[in-house]
């Protein structure tokens, strides 16, 4: 009778534990750039040389936000920090990664890529991004505000931009804020495509 009685214990401890195990939150990635501005060059656009390269970064952004975890804004002076919805790399990478993306899609005769590659080593134009707002509210909008500065390749400053813009998101959850956010940098690197171009065609 014993033995049933600990079998039986054994068996709602092995449920129990199963049920525990099937019910934890599944980690959630997300990432700024979307697929059809990360994908490949066309044969056309790839089979020309570039005309010269551009770097993106160093971006900064606020400290409470250097992090993988998705922050949300739950209030005037309350946030949360989200563990189970997390970006796919450091949020200054993703911003970084979708301003290249985003500033390439404008200017197909450039390389750009991100700062610290070696490709990122050698460009002509270097453009520093300062992070000052990265909000989002959950099924409402969110809000981005940046300075950015473009250098030639010696230090030399040839323009600067203050870039400020506020997506809705709607009813979609953290998939909406990730979208809404990486239409915003879209924005923001026709600002910064435009300034590239203007310094490309000024007289030397």
């Amino acid at each position: 009778m014993r033995r049933k009685a600990r079998a039986a214990i054994g068996c709602i401890a092995l449920t129990i534990v199963l049920a525990a195990c099937g019910s934890a939150p599944k980690d959630k990635f997300y990432t700024l750039a979307p697929a059809s501005v990360m994908a490949p060059a066309t044969a056309a656009t790839a089979s020309a040389p570039a005309r010269y390269g551009v770097a993106i970064g160093p971006v900064r952004v606020p400290e409470a936000l250097d992090r993988t975890q998705m922050v949300v804004r739950e209030g005037p002076n309350r946030v949360e920090i989200l563990d189970q919805h997390r970006w796919a790399g450091s949020l200054r990478s993703e911003i970084a990664r979708a301003l290249a993306a985003g500033v390439g899609a404008q200017l197909p005769e450039a390389q750009v890529s991100v700062h610290d590659g070696q490709a990122g080593r050698n460009a002509a134009y270097r453009v520093a991004v300062d992070i000052e707002r990265f909000d989002a509210t959950l099924n409402d909008s969110v809000a981005v505000q940046a300075l950015w500065t473009l250098r030639q390749e010696g230090g030399k400053e040839l323009g600067s931009g203050r870039f400020a813009a506020t997506e809705p998101t709607g009813p979609g959850g953290y998939d909406a804020i990730a979208a809404a956010y990486g239409k915003a940098l879209s924005a923001m690197s026709a600002e910064v495509a435009k300034a590239v171009r203007g310094a490309q065609a000024a007289p030397r």
